[in-house]
């Protein structure tokens, strides 16, 4: 699958500005939390072509009601 790893730098990328950071777990996934809290857990290596959008979407749900907050 081409690109898979560079549309996940630009997920971290992304991510980042909205105050999030990832983490690898034990098990291999990866964690993000966010600085006021919410937290996404998404695999670290997709095999789903939709992966790396759920999560972006994951993301930016949970950084609205971290804003809310």
């Amino acid at each position: 699958m081409n690109g898979l790893h560079s549309d996940m730098r630009q997920l971290r990328r992304q991510a980042a500005a909205l105050g999030w950071t990832a983490s690898r777990t034990n098990g291999g996934h990866l964690r993000w939390p966010h600085e006021m809290g919410g937290l996404v857990f998404r695999p670290s290596t997709p095999s789903d072509v939709r992966s790396i959008r759920n999560t972006r979407a994951q993301i930016k749900r949970e950084t609205s009601k971290d804003e809310v907050k």
